[in-house]
Order: structure tokens, then sequence, then C-alpha cells
């Protein structure tokens, strides 16, 4: 039992050793926050007004996405930063409800989710990212779509 025991540890410490080099690696060595990106100010240049209405009660909300993505969900928008490990794939081949966008990144792509959400996927550079942006009630996500746009370009810059 007690070798079972001292197993049980020593894995534990090895596991949580490890878990911590990939953590530390990971932040210094290529995850940029999604919500270092996706601010107050920027809500509120580019967000739907009831995003703006909440965004200084409902704090920012990150997470780590894969290797090296991170997710920011703030105002109304969901972010995501290089959040699929075979993004190239997808670039290629989006599903067919996704229509391309000229004048945005490299490549992109938009789709409307039963007007729920405006959601836009953007490859610029090293770099591969999503919003999905709320569409306010009794509107649409076409009339969304230019301020997704704008955040993207915005984005961008940001990359760069």
């Amino acid at each position: 039992m007690r070798q079972f025991i001292a197993s049980v540890l020593v894995t534990a410490a090895v596991t949580a050793t490890a878990l911590a080099s990939q953590t530390s690696g990971a932040s210094s060595g290529g995850r940029i926050g999604a919500c270092s990106l996706l601010t107050r100010d920027v809500i509120m240049k580019f967000g739907s007004e009831n995003g703006k209405r909440f965004v200084d009660v409902l704090k920012p909300n990150e997470s780590p996405m894969g290797t090296n993505g991170s997710s920011c969900g703030y105002g109304g928008i969901q972010f995501q930063l290089d959040p699929f490990p075979r993004s190239e794939q997808l670039r290629k081949s989006p599903q067919k409800d996704w229509q391309a966008v000229s004048g945005v990144g490299e490549t992109a792509y938009f789709h409307n989710n039963a007007n729920r959400w405006a959601e836009l996927m953007v490859w610029s550079g090293a770099h591969h990212f999503t919003i999905q942006q709320d569409v306010p009630m009794g509107s649409t996500a076409e009339a969304v779509k230019p301020n997704t746009i704008a955040l993207a370009n915005y984005i961008i810059t940001k990359l760069r």
C-alpha cells in the first residue's frame, strides 16, 4: 500500500511539474492573452449597445485554448485568438454556410448564427482568430457585420 501511495505522489509531482513548465512556456513562448486585445475601449468602440451597457458590470473572462491560443468573453463579444491546432485545413475548406469576406486579413469568412451571433473567422500573418458578436434583439447578423469586420481589422493592427 505504501508503494502505491508513493507512486501516486511521485506521478502527481511529475505531472504538476510538467504542467507548470507547459503553462509558463506557453505564456512566454507565444500565447497572447485575448483579453489584452478585447479591452473596455474596444468594446465601447465596436460592441453592440447591449454589450456596452454591461461592460462595467461583467468583467472580461479569459481562458487558454489549445497550445498557444486564448479566448476572451467580454461585452457581448467572444474572441478566440489562435484557437485551432490545424487552422489551415479550416481555412481551405470552411463549412458551406460560411461566406468569404474580402478586405479582412488574408482570408476571412462570415457566418450568421441564427441572427443570435455574427461570427467571423480571420487569418492574418502568423495568427488566426474568431469573433462572435451578439446580435441585439430585433436586429440581424448582417446589421452587426460591419462592426465585426471593423473589430477584426483593429485586432489585425494590434497583432502586427
